[in-house]
């Protein structure tokens, strides 16, 4: 028989809870008369999946709460006493059934990232949102407008996918001043609004699987290469997982492969048919610093047949909660090679001789990192005192099509 959760210990100098999850958490926010002591140290909640039509009205307690997760609730609006938590960073709400932005996250002044992915929200009013946010995650709403979008001035990485916007209900989001980041793939754009293309900072957009990128890509897809037979490929080992696919080891004409299979039709930067259609388009003839794709299969899974890097590593770890657009690098919070002075041009040399050849091809990669840019490292230099030793590189090759999206030609109307 399981047993019950620790209470909190109260005896002098003992480390508070700060942290509490599932039915541990739910317990206490039920707790009457409620444990104002622990409540006020918690710093972080996660009641996903637990069924909550409503939260208990101890929540408002928690006045040191820092994380807050709602997620798979069927809440239909937000609980009033989130408006209490002055302290909130990070609040996710994903797979409810909210119909619009909750009004009480604007009393929030603390609050930097906010997700409301898979809801049902039709507009999000950027007047219900605090003015500090920097991360907004809106993707698989049915969203068409963005009313007072501008109103978000600090946004850093905004995200849309999956969603019904218009090129005019997107023009808007031109005067967030620091939006860097991007995600409009699988709406209904006609075109790309050109005061985008103008933003100082936007750095990386992902927009495929829209109106405008299907029709390119259709018109690149007749020029590529054909699709090979799956059932001449072996498939061994599982190697990873990502984003709605997993990689394994196999064999293909008597040579160690990668083998990239898709099991989700649909993934936060866009649609495994366009990630597979825009390897397709950018294997032909292929580039030195790009993952070479040997061949494409569409049974019984789309897939692809991928050279196996032996060795190979990511060149640092995904962005983070801090970092937010940013590759965590290993000063910081992220894992990876340190890199010598000369090895850092080279990698960024061959990232762009490979970017410059995918926009000669039409490609518009939209996720360009070091997490996606897989290395090989040789001999690391000498360590100075105390210092982690740095390594040379030997190949570097850009990775990860999830983001990208096959665009027109300059003056062809899109």
């Amino acid at each position: 028989m399981a047993s019950a959760a620790p209470a909190p210990a109260a005896a002098s100098g003992a480390k508070a809870m700060v942290e509490a999850a599932g039915s541990a958490a739910l317990a206490l926010l039920n707790a009457q008369p409620p444990d104002s002591s622990t409540l006020g140290n918690m710093r972080t909640l996660d009641l996903r999946g637990l069924e909550l039509k409503q939260v208990p009205s101890n929540l408002s307690c928690c006045s040191s709460l820092v994380r807050l997760d709602l997620g798979n609730n069927p809440l239909a609006s937000f609980p009033e006493e989130v408006s209490s938590l002055k302290e909130l960073e990070i609040m996710f709400a994903s797979n409810m059934d909210a119909k619009e932005v909750p009004a009480v996250l604007a009393n929030c002044p603390r609050l930097r990232i906010v997700g409301l992915k898979d809801n049902r929200l039709v507009t999000i009013d950027g007047s219900r949102l605090p003015p500090e946010l920097v991360w907004l995650i809106a993707a698989g709403n049915p969203v068409q407008e963005l009313p007072n979008i501008s109103h978000l001035q600090r946004v850093r990485k905004l995200m849309l996918s999956h969603n019904r916007l218009t090129c005019e209900a997107l023009a808007a989001v031109a005067g967030i001043a620091d939006l860097e980041m991007l995600r409009v793939a699988a709406n209904r754009l006609e075109s790309f609004p050109e005061a985008l293309l103008r933003h100082s900072r936007l750095s990386w957009v992902a927009a495929g699987s829209n109106p405008f990128s299907d029709a390119a890509l259709k018109d690149r897809l007749a020029a590529a290469p054909a699709v090979v037979d799956f059932a001449e490929v072996s498939v061994g080992e599982r190697l990873g997982s990502g984003a709605g696919a997993t990689v394994y080891r196999g064999k293909w004409k008597g040579r160690d492969v990668a083998v990239k299979i898709w099991e989700a039709e649909e993934f936060s930067d866009g649609t495994s048919r366009g990630e597979w259609a825009a390897n397709r388009v950018a294997s032909s003839p292929g580039h030195s610093s790009l993952v070479e794709v040997l061949g494409v299969f569409e049974q019984p899974r789309p897939g692809m047949i991928l050279e196996l890097l032996s060795g190979a590593i990511a060149a640092a770890s995904p962005p983070s909660f801090v970092t937010v657009t940013r590759d965590a690098l290993p000063t910081g919070d992220g894992k990876g090679p340190w890199f010598t002075a000369a090895a850092a041009l080279q990698l960024a040399e061959s990232v762009a001789s490979a970017t410059a050849y995918l926009h000669a091809k039409g490609v518009l990669h939209g996720d360009i990192y070091l997490h996606n840019t897989l290395v090989i490292t040789g001999a690391e230099g000498a360590s100075r005192s105390g210092a982690p030793s740095r390594a040379d590189v030997e190949d570097a090759r850009l990775s990860d099509f999830g983001a990208a999206a096959v665009v027109p030609p300059p003056g062809a109307g899109g």
